[in-house]
């Protein structure tokens, strides 16, 4: 007897459901990603506020030799944070993406699963029709055939 429909799909079901997991897989390797960078960025604005913080009042008890070294540091801190902003943009943007991805697999499989289901209601149904028909047929043959003595 061939492999119902509902069967042979379920094949295909599987390879979604794979399909599934390695993007899920992806997405928390690109969710952990976004996680440190926004880490990374949280750990050099503390940084630059308790550096500003500590040396707030420089001109009052340095010279203008320590002024220089001093604006030249906060302005490549700053530059740090503006290229963390970028990073922290661009792993949002690739974990949107990848998000966005497992999303399409999951639908994917729910509507294979969704179809399975009702595949196999149908087959179920006309299993049953012919099954019901065969027992009136037999139904009817006994009531036909003259009872043995």
């Amino acid at each position: 007897m061939a492999k119902r429909r509902s069967e042979r799909l379920n094949v295909v079901l599987k390879v979604a459901e794979h399909h599934e997991r390695e993007a899920a897989g992806y997405l928390a390797k690109y969710q952990q990603q976004l996680a440190a960078e926004r880490l990374q960025l949280e750990q050099l604005e503390e940084y630059r506020g308790n550096y500003l913080r500590e040396y707030g009042d420089i001109s009052a008890v340095h010279t203008a030799a320590d002024m220089t070294r001093y604006s030249d540091f906060i302005r490549r801190l700053v530059g740090a944070i503006d290229e963390q902003v970028r990073k922290v943009a661009s792993a949002r943007e690739q974990c949107d993406k990848v998000q966005q991805y497992w999303q399409q697999r999951r639908q994917k499989r729910k509507s294979l699963e969704s179809l399975i289901e009702r595949l196999r209601a149908t087959e179920n149904s006309e299993l049953e029709y012919k099954l019901q028909k065969e027992l009136d047929e037999l139904a009817g043959l006994n009531r036909q055939s003259p009872p043995y003595h």
